[in-house]
């Protein structure tokens, strides 16, 4: 099968192309001139906000499934660059599905808890969303234009990614760990909850959705329900780092330009019980990440 796979160098696209690249063909793209970690794949430049390039390489190379990892993340950076929030987080979608309009490949993506408020989660997949800021709002954008595109689709939500990859920015696991190191007070939140995933986690879900070739909408997240500031208290346990360097403070405190929603998360039972996708704890996932460390 051949699988191409875009933002190829985030947290998450790095744990795609290694993982599925294991048994198919993967074609890795992402802005950068080339990999950022070492694996043996064909890679193009693919900016999906660039229509033409979109279409061009889904010609070329003729994938059966596209996974789409490529994202602007970052909360506050979509609140304050909503138009390019949206051509990429939606947009970039579009592209996708006008390029694979009359093929018979499924495009696989993956969005957010961010689409639901905050008000009561952690959410099921048959709870209505209702985002609070722009990068929520993109992520449901591009969730009703696969909904209403052709084409066989699978939408993932997930929330507070974090993993053992070679790009770190994006991580909270990683920003604890070397402000702790260095001995530096941290403060984090302990109002905002969810119930952080492995990235490594989260490409075996979208493995195992591959391989059946389950379509529609799944949730896939770790298995503890936690807010910010106990999460990072588990990575200064397990990381064996002084946990007196985290204070707690509030959403309010912090004055971000985007809401957060607060009791975020997600209900994971219907990918478990379809799919037989195994989840995993704070616990595993850090010890397993430590260990490959």
């Amino acid at each position: 099968m051949t699988i191409l796979i875009t933002g190829a160098n985030g947290m998450l696209g790095e744990e795609c192309v290694k993982l599925l690249s294991k048994q198919h063909f993967v074609v890795a793209t992402d802005l950068q001139d080339g990999l950022e970690y070492d694996c043996a794949v064909t890679y193009q430049i693919l900016d999906i906000t660039d229509r033409q390039a979109v279409a061009r390489i889904t010609e070329q190379y003729q994938p059966d499934t596209v996974v789409n990892c490529a994202a602007f993340t970052d909360v506050d950076g979509c609140e304050n660059q909503r138009e390019l929030a949206w051509r990429v987080n939606a947009g970039g979608v579009e592209n996708l599905s006008a390029a694979l309009q009359n093929t018979s490949c499924r495009l696989i993506h993956i969005s957010s808890d961010y689409v639901f408020d905050g008000t009561a989660g952690p959410y099921s997949e048959e709870q209505p969303p209702k985002p609070i800021n722009y990068y929520g709002q993109t992520k449901l954008d591009a969730e009703r234009i696969i909904g209403k595109s052709n084409l066989p689709w699978t939408i993932v939500r997930t929330n507070v990614l974090f993993g053992n990859t070679t790009l770190q920015k994006a991580s909270f696991v990683r920003w604890v760990i070397e402000k702790l190191r260095h001995f530096e007070t941290i403060s984090v939140v302990n109002d905002q909850f969810g119930n952080p995933t492995w990235s490594y986690g989260m490409a075996e879900a979208i493995n195992k959705i591959i391989e059946k070739d389950a379509r529609g909408l799944y949730h896939y997240a770790g298995t503890d329900y936690l807010d910010r500031f106990e999460f990072a208290l588990k990575i200064a346990e397990i990381y064996d780092l002084n946990p007196l360097l985290i204070r707690k403070t509030t959403t309010r405190a912090l004055h971000q330009p985007a809401p957060r929603p607060f009791r975020a998360g997600l209900i994971c039972d219907k990918i478990k019980r379809e799919l037989d996708v195994p989840s995993y704890s704070i616990n595993e996932s850090l010890t397993r990440m430590k260990g490959n460390s």
